[in-house]
């Protein structure tokens, strides 16, 4: 049985659907919680959730997209309990539109809170990691990447994010392994 009592976990994207999903399991299993999301209300009935189970847990307001909230979030964490050892990066959308019709705002919208989200939330996590030489990125992509040989119609903005999220992961898995952080993706779906 999964074990992480004492372990502090961050979710974004935490209000509902996975990361809600997510939250909760952690925090069954001894997590204490970061519920983050762009709602304070709705993370907080997370947390209502988790310390009905007598779970330990705490809502951020956070917009992944925004370094200064990210970093607001990561200190939440650290002052709450002295550390991060986990995240879980989840926050993002997913917006049905041809390709013909997607426009340059779309686009870039998707890319900025499926792909740079991550990059803002991972890279103030691993500072606070590598400072204690342990951690844990888990980063939320998809199949809709396209790597199975098939491909999706509708959402080449999302697939673009997701895959980027996976080539992020890749180099980051590289590059914060000397840290003892540990970075994997993960492609529901």
């Amino acid at each position: 049985m999964l074990e992480l009592k004492d372990k502090v976990a961050i979710i974004t994207g935490a209000r509902r659907g996975m990361g809600k999903s997510h939250a909760l399991k952690l925090a069954k299993v001894g997590a204490k919680v970061v519920v983050s999301d762009i709602s304070q209300e709705e993370c907080q009935l997370v947390v209502d959730e988790i310390k009905k189970e007598k779970g330990e847990a705490i809502a951020v307001k956070c917009d992944a997209t925004k370094k200064e909230e990210v970093d607001n979030m990561i200190k939440a964490a650290v002052d709450k309990w002295g550390k991060v050892d986990i995240l879980v990066n989840n926050a993002g959308i997913c917006q049905f539109k041809p390709f013909l019709e997607l426009t340059e705002e779309e686009w870039d919208r998707t890319l900025n809170i499926n792909l740079k989200g991550y990059f803002l939330c991972a890279q103030a996590a691993a500072k606070e990691m590598a400072k204690q030489k342990s951690g844990v990125i888990i980063n939320i992509a998809s199949v809709a990447m396209g790597q199975q040989g098939i491909g999706f119609p509708n959402i080449v903005h999302y697939c673009a994010s997701k895959g980027g999220i996976v080539g992020m992961t890749e180099a980051l898995a590289v590059e914060l392994a000397p840290y003892n952080i540990r970075v994997n993706a993960i492609s529901p779906g």
